[in-house]
């Protein structure tokens, strides 16, 4: 019953999503935890250093950006036809995707990273046979740079510009070379405000050397991850199959914005090889793409039983995996 009120794309949906999400976030408000990690992000450091002893207020704000990307996701993916009809459940999956283990559930530097880069993967979308798409290119390329500097491992999303210049523009080289001065923006106010206060060789150091030269400690996981965490890849593979079904007959747009996605899940994938301190919020930028393969998934399935079953196994291996924690 559930995913079938999230696949129509109905006004009340945007009522009862944060509503869902609260079942999720809900214990995070009252946890003892950490709130924050560790990062050499100079972007989330300085609103670590801001909240450090704000708990309930980083968490308001990791909440309140976790339900405006499933939004923000939601619109790219129906306003661009990405998927075969337009729904809620591209946001639905997000939510679960960002929200399905209790440390997921505090202000981590992806959560700024991903509105960021979806920020970007609109900009690139919605240049898709424009005439001049000068801004948009720029506009992705800052963005982009921007995310990296909230997690400096999405640096490896770069290669998305190039991607989606390819698949949603015709080549014009001055689109190329603006989204690279795009890019270069925020790293030479960066680097410039470091070099001035003497932090420049401190922040290279904390960014790409030590992570490297410091033993990388095992995640301890529970035995209520692992089941979820078979739940969850489970479906993953049942929607990665069902990606292609229809795909001949589907829109120009709507192929270009899968393939543009699968490229974002390779890179997304690479990335996770770049030492970082151990956190399952490392796997977080992977929310986007496979939020909508799943949506896709669950939109095509013909046996309603089946999409209630799947869906309700995965709530339930969440719901036991936050709470048991």
């Amino acid at each position: 019953m559930l995913i079938q009120f999230f696949k129509k794309n109905s006004p009340s949906s945007f009522i009862f999503l944060p509503l869902f999400a609260l079942l999720f976030w809900i214990i995070a408000f009252y946890s003892k935890q950490n709130t924050f990690l560790i990062s050499g992000a100079p972007f989330y450091d300085i609103i670590v250093n801001k909240l450090q002893s704000f708990h309930f207020i980083a968490v308001l704000i990791a909440f309140l950006l976790v339900i405006a990307e499933a939004f923000l996701l939601n619109y790219i993916v129906n306003e661009n036809g990405i998927l075969a009809k337009p729904s809620m459940l591209p946001a639905l999956f997000y939510i679960i995707f960002m929200s399905n283990d209790s440390t997921l559930l505090i202000l981590h530097p992806i959560i700024f990273s991903n509105f960021f880069t979806l920020l970007a993967i609109h900009k690139l979308i919605s240049s898709y046979q424009k005439d001049i798409a000068f801004s948009n290119a720029f506009d992705a390329g800052v963005l982009l740079s921007i995310a990296s500097f909230f997690y400096f491992p999405n640096i490896l999303l770069y290669p998305l510009l190039g991607i989606g210049l390819v698949y949603f523009r015709t080549f014009n080289w001055r689109e190329w070379v603006i989204s690279f001065f795009g890019v270069l923006l925020p790293f030479t106010f960066v680097f410039t405000y470091a070099y001035w206060n003497d932090s420049l060789a401190n922040w290279v150091d904390l960014n790409i050397f030590h992570p490297i030269m410091v033993d990388q400690s095992k995640l301890s996981l529970s035995k209520s991850f692992y089941f979820m965490f078979s739940v969850i890849l489970l479906i993953i593979l049942f929607s990665f199959g069902k990606l292609f079904t229809g795909f001949l007959d589907a829109s120009q747009k709507n192929k270009k914005g899968i393939l543009f996605l699968i490229w974002f899940t390779v890179l997304a994938l690479i990335s996770l090889l770049i030492p970082t301190a151990p956190s399952i919020c490392k796997y977080a930028s992977l929310s986007i793409p496979v939020s909508v393969f799943c949506a896709n998934y669950f939109l095509k399935i013909k046996k309603k039983w089946w999409g209630d079953l799947l869906f309700y196994l995965l709530l339930i291996s969440i719901f036991i995996n936050v709470y048991s924690g």
